[in-house]
């Protein structure tokens, strides 16, 4: 039953970034939550520089650093559309990957960006405690330089 749960309020929380509003996601956060961005581009070095190896490296750490990622996508526009959710483990170590694919719509009616991802989340008692991302950073890279 909770798993379901736990995909609704996903969806729920990605809904309302598509529309402006990160503060869902945020407040599922634990406070000393971690995000892993992967590659060499501005969304991965917002706060320290790149660490290469073998072990996730926490490009963002804590709340407001989290918070500072969710509003660019918001400043930037892009949209998530989520394709699959999968839930697995108990409540003290909740395991989610998110299919998804995200763009940024051009005025021209073309995407001004577009890229597929996933994201692997674990949470414990329903606080996220870290989110790494999988998907083509040379497109994000790409990105940087529009």
């Amino acid at each position: 039953m909770y798993k379901a749960s736990v995909r609704a309020l996903l969806r729920l929380a990605v809904k309302r970034l598509n529309n402006g509003d990160p503060s869902l996601l945020l407040k599922m956060a634990a406070p000393d939550a971690e995000l892993m961005f992967p590659g060499n581009n501005s969304w991965a070095a917002m706060y320290r520089p790149v660490v290469k190896g073998r072990q996730p490296y926490a490009t963002h750490r804590g709340v407001d650093e989290c918070m500072s990622f969710a509003q660019r996508f918001v400043d930037e526009g892009i949209q998530f559309v989520i394709e699959d959710v999968l839930v697995n483990g108990p409540p003290w170590r909740i395991r989610i990957a998110v299919r998804v694919h995200v763009y940024i719509p051009g005025a021209d009616g073309h995407d001004r960006y577009n890229n597929r991802a996933v994201a692997f989340l674990l949470a414990r008692w329903g606080r996220l405690v870290m989110w790494e991302d999988y998907e083509d950073t040379e497109r994000v890279a790409a990105l940087d330089y529009e």
